[in-house]
């Protein structure tokens, strides 16, 4: 007689009785809890946060997708980590938004409570090694991506020829700041700069308006054949775009902003959406976003950013014609690519999922 080792013959009920002996473990993915949080401007804080398992390699820029479950339901948005990789904790600084079931949730999260979280992914990163300068501009929450590169480089030893301008509306908003200045004692040839649209500057290392060809040169570095990283709103890094993209060596933007999405005025008419793997079919219309369709048809496919950078709802298309809401082209061909949050049926559509 012979014998063999099998898996549990219940799962769910391994996975709870594993979740309760090992807590933070889960059969979805990795998670992380809340170790504490900090204050980080008037409408910003720090979350530290210790995952059950190490994140995997990163690089400095890039983002995370958090989420959890409630009533059923998954809600989840993305951060850029701040922290410096290859530490056993991570820090997201966050801006504290009013309503939204997220916003309210993560605002009374206390220590302890736990985030699923994905593996980093996108990210901005410096390429040009020979460029004379590099120059950081952030607006708003882009101010994350652009500290994580200035707190890299302070590692490294490597802050000489990099500038960063940042602009707030009121500089009770601004993060980061007192240590922006540490650094800049530590390492002189650091140039950063705080420019208010709301207030009136009153330090040095303060400067007045908004983007555009007028504050050119109150930049703390020249734009002029150095590469250039920008993260903010849409409407910053397509000015960002217009101004510099012919003068500087390499400009590369990364906006937090959702994309405008081309959706139809009117009613439109309703396509078979068809689920491969599953078989099911879905009467769906043509003008929503697939993902969106989806969620309002029960389902909760994997997904991140929502706005067509993160790939995480990436799927393959076999057959059937889809739409690009973002710039409105039309794809008939087979795709291995299409991403739910961005892509809209034209007409009856299978998909692999």
């Amino acid at each position: 007689m012979s014998f063999a080792l099998a898996p549990p013959p219940f799962r769910p009920a391994w996975d709870y009785w594993r979740g309760l002996l090992q807590p933070g473990w889960s059969p979805y993915g990795n998670t992380a809890r809340i170790v504490r949080r900090a204050a980080a401007a008037a409408d910003s804080e720090t979350l530290m946060l210790r995952p059950f398992r190490r994140l995997a390699e990163w690089q400095p820029g890039q983002h995370l997708t958090v989420g959890f479950e409630l009533d059923g339901r998954r809600f989840q948005r993305s951060f850029t980590l701040t922290s410096l990789p290859g530490e056993r904790d991570f820090a997201l600084t966050v801006r504290r938004r009013a309503g939204g079931r997220f916003a309210d949730w993560l605002a009374q999260a206390g220590a302890g409570a736990r985030l699923q979280i994905s593996d980093p992914w996108g990210g901005l990163a410096f390429e040009l090694p020979q460029a004379p300068r590099r120059l950081l501009l952030a607006a708003g929450s882009g101010i994350t991506a652009a500290m994580a590169q200035v707190r890299a480089a302070a590692a490294r030893g490597q802050l000489a020829g990099l500038g960063l301008a940042y602009w707030v509306r009121e500089r009770a908003q601004a993060c980061f700041i007192e240590e922006l200045h540490a650094l800049q004692a530590r390492f002189p040839e650091f140039r950063f700069r705080l420019f208010l649209t709301g207030d009136t500057p009153v330090a040095g290392h303060e400067a007045d308006g908004r983007l555009d060809a007028g504050t050119l040169a109150a930049l703390p570095a020249d734009p002029a054949g150095a590469e250039v990283l920008a993260c903010g709103p849409q409407g910053f890094v397509a000015r960002v775009e217009a101004l510099l993209r012919g003068a500087a060596a390499r400009v590369a933007t990364e906006s937090f902003t959702p994309p405008l999405l081309r959706l139809p005025e009117s009613p439109v008419a309703s396509v078979a959406l068809t689920l491969a793997r599953s078989g099911r079919t879905l009467s769906i219309p043509t003008g929503t976003p697939l993902l969106a369709a989806l969620e309002a048809a029960g389902l909760n496919p994997e997904h991140g950013c929502r706005a067509g950078l993160c790939g995480r709802c990436v799927c393959a298309k076999p057959e059937g014609v889809h739409v690009d809401l973002r710039d409105g082209s039309i794809h008939p061909e087979p795709s291995r690519a299409l991403k739910l949050c961005v892509s809209a049926a034209r007409g009856d559509l299978a998909i692999d999922l």
